[in-house]
C-alpha cells in the first residue's frame, strides 16, 4: 500500500505491504485448525495410535510459528520524507530500525524496469556513497504507484533501459 503525503516543507511517502489479515484474524485461524489437527490425533490415540500425538503437538506449534512470523512481516514499513535539501529513508517493524540519509541534489531515483510480466519493477536511491533499495515488499502496481509520485515530486529518475523512454 503506498500513501502520499504532502507539506508545506516535505512530502511523506508510506510504503507497507499488502495485509489480508491481522494477527487477531491469523490466531483465530490458526486454532481452528489446531483444533482439527488435535481432534484428529485424540481419534487416532483413542484407537490405539498414540504416537501421532506428539507429531500433532509439532505440527500446531510450526504452524503458529510459520504463521506469527508471516504476520509480522506485513506489518513492517518504509517512510521515505523528500524535503527541499534531503531525502530521508526509514525503516522497520512498528518503528523505524534502519535511516538513510540523502542529499536531495546528488541523489537519484535508479529504476530497474521488469524484463517480462512476472518480474516487478525495482526502485532504489543512489548517490555517490550508497544505494538503497526499497519497496521490495510492494506488489507491481504499487510500485508503479510509488514511481508516479516519486516522479511528480519531481525526483530525477534514471532507468536501466532509458533507450525505450
Amino acid at each position: 500500500m503506498v500513501k502520499l503525503t504532502k507539506t508545506a516543507e516535505c512530502w511523506v511517502l508510506t510504503l507497507t505491504p499488502n495485509r489480508s489479515a491481522n494477527w487477531a484474524q491469523t490466531k483465530r485461524l490458526i486454532s481452528v485448525i489446531a483444533f482439527m489437527v488435535m481432534t484428529i490425533g485424540l481419534a487416532w490415540a483413542l484407537v490405539g495410535a498414540w504416537l501421532i500425538l506428539p507429531f500433532a503437538g509439532i505440527e500446531v506449534g510450526l504452524l503458529w510459528v510459520i504463521f506469527y512470523r508471516v504476520s509480522l512481516f506485513t506489518y513492517q514499513q518504509q517512510v521515505i520524507t523528500i524535503s527541499k535539501d534531503s531525502i530521508k529513508l526509514q525503516a522497520g517493524t512498528y518503528r523505524p530500525r534502519k535511516n538513510w540519509l540523502f542529499s536531495r541534489e546528488q541523489t537519484y531515483l535508479g529504476l530497474i524496469e521488469a524484463d517480462s510480466k512476472y518480474d516487478c519493477v525495482q526502485l532504489r536511491f543512489i548517490d555517490d556513497k550508497q544505494h538503497v533499495a526499497f519497496g521490495e515488499f510492494l506488489s507491481q502496481s504499487d510500485r508503479l504507484i510509488a514511481l508516479a509520485h516519486l516522479k511528480s515530486v519531481p525526483l530525477q529518475v534514471v532507468s536501466n533501459k532509458w533507450w525505450h523512454a
